[in-house]
């Protein structure tokens, strides 16, 4: 399933909500009728919450299937929170935090269940963060742009990226995340910070409202949901 969705008259819903194949992050702002429609989306349970007093949960936080990592500034509150949510849905998953001075974890990490991309900025935590999510982890860019996490969309099945990849690069990237179907575009009527304007895992996709219909079938293809 794929659905095109505005929070609350915001396209660019990836800056806003986190997703793994089983549970998603949302805002506290968000409507009940918002909640039930991502909820029915994605095929996941839905957790409202901040991080650091914050609604930007997808640039702040990283996750695949077996780990939510967020950043130093949250507040205890909110881990207890998440973790209580988890516990509730008998998942084996951890939370984990990291304290690097840039905290836009999500920005900065691109990472699904086989592989993991950290931006330079994280460079001197490459250990510590392969350590956490026990996967491959390399350093690098996308289209020569330091926030990986806001320049592409991965999930365990597709990769999508901005649309300036060169075609090795997407092809090193496929192999890295050990992902069957890749491409590149456009999101929200032409934005390239693809990461910022889509919500995606292996059984549903969320776009930004403003997203256009040739947009969305080069999201589907990528993503591997065609």
């Amino acid at each position: 399933m794929i659905i095109r969705k505005y929070f609350s008259g915001i396209p660019n819903i990836g800056v806003l909500a986190l997703t793994t194949e089983e549970l998603t992050l949302l805002p506290l702002f968000l409507s009940e009728k918002d909640v039930s429609e991502v909820k029915e989306a994605l095929k996941t349970e839905v957790f409202k919450t901040n991080i650091a007093n914050s609604s930007l949960i997808g640039s702040l936080a990283a996750a695949n299937s077996r780990v939510i990592l967020l950043p130093g500034i949250v507040e205890d509150e909110e881990v207890e929170g998440i973790k209580n949510f988890i516990r509730e849905l008998g998942l084996d998953v951890s939370v984990e935090i990291i304290n690097v001075k840039n905290t836009a974890l999500g920005n900065l990490i691109l990472v699904n269940d086989y592989g993991c991309l950290i931006s330079k900025e994280l460079e001197d935590f490459k250990k510590e963060i392969e350590d956490i999510f026990n996967l491959p982890t390399e350093v690098g860019t996308i289209a020569d742009l330091p926030t990986v996490g806001s320049n592409a969309v991965v999930t365990n099945k597709g990769l999508f990226t901005h649309p300036l990849v060169e075609e090795d690069e997407l092809k090193a990237l496929k192999e890295l995340f050990k992902v069957e179907y890749c491409g590149k575009g456009t999101v929200n009527k032409g934005s390239t910070s693809v990461g910022s304007g889509i919500i995606a895992n292996t059984k549903g996709i969320i776009v930004g409202g403003d997203t256009t219909g040739p947009e969305i079938l080069q999201i589907e293809d990528a993503l591997g949901l065609i």
